[in-house]
């Protein structure tokens, strides 16, 4: 089978993050070799992604364009669809984990809510909200 790839890859062992959804979904992943053109990512093999995403590599501090090209049991193979990209600190980065924060709040106080809910039955019932999950078992 003929060679397809167009640059040399080399080999790496470079963690990143495939991000789409507007960038409010990630997947943690690792570059197994890389290009110019394009990388071997390795990926759970339940993990579903997109065709289309963005990839961010911390170490390099860039982002590429990536459309998927392969994909077997345990990882990808993309080819970088358009010019690799410095994130600069000019540039506004994605905030990532303060998304996420904030997203894992609102459930809290959801959560919360909801909690309190559950005991003003629990009370209407007659029954002692206070009880632990231990003394019921």
């Amino acid at each position: 089978m003929p060679e397809l790839r167009r640059s040399e890859r080399i080999k790496s062992f470079l963690r990143a993050q495939i991000l789409f959804n507007h960038r409010m979904t990630t997947i943690d992943c690792l570059i197994k070799n890389i290009s110019a053109g394009g990388a071997r990512i390795e990926v759970g093999k339940t993990m579903s992604i997109p065709t289309e995403f963005e990839i961010y590599i911390p170490q390099k501090n860039k982002t590429h364009s990536a459309r998927m090209i392969w994909r077997d049991a345990n990882a990808i193979g993309v080819e970088f669809v358009a010019a690799q990209t410095n994130t600069t600190p000019d540039e506004p980065q994605p905030d990532i984990q303060g998304l996420r924060l904030r997203a894992l709040e609102m459930e809290n106080a959801e959560l919360r809510v909801r909690v309190r809910e559950l005991s003003r039955r629990l009370e209407d019932l007659g029954q002692d909200p206070e009880l632990s999950i231990c003394q019921i078992i």
